[in-house]
């Protein structure tokens, strides 16, 4: 009888939550796939023959339109590139501190 209740609990929960987990993983999956992508920028701004030729993008950057009525051409860094560049900060930044600490409470 005990489990008979826990399995009609589980799929209660499981009806009711179905679609707040859905749309958690489509959010992880849209943030992954965000971050795991490269951008084109944008060719011509604001519309190709009238507006300005934007440079080519690379692996690492891209441009796209900004500026006054979006007519001149912005630099900007791929999602990943600045994501490996926060990591590399977090990661000197918490050598630093281990290192005071270690410097500090290890003196002999």
């Amino acid at each position: 009888m005990l489990r008979l209740t826990c399995l009609s609990l589980a799929l209660v929960a499981i009806s009711v939550y179905g679609d707040a987990v859905k749309d958690a993983t489509n959010k992880v999956e849209n943030a992954v796939n965000e971050v795991t992508t490269t951008k084109d920028g944008a060719m011509y701004c604001p519309v190709p023959l009238l507006g300005t030729a934007c440079p080519s993008s690379s692996f690492f950057h891209y441009y796209k339109c900004c500026g006054d009525l979006n007519k001149e051409c912005c630099f900007n860094l791929q999602t990943w590139v600045i994501v490996v560049l926060a990591l590399i900060a977090v990661v000197m930044l918490a050598s630093f501190i281990i290192s005071l600490i270690r410097c500090v409470l290890c003196r002999r």
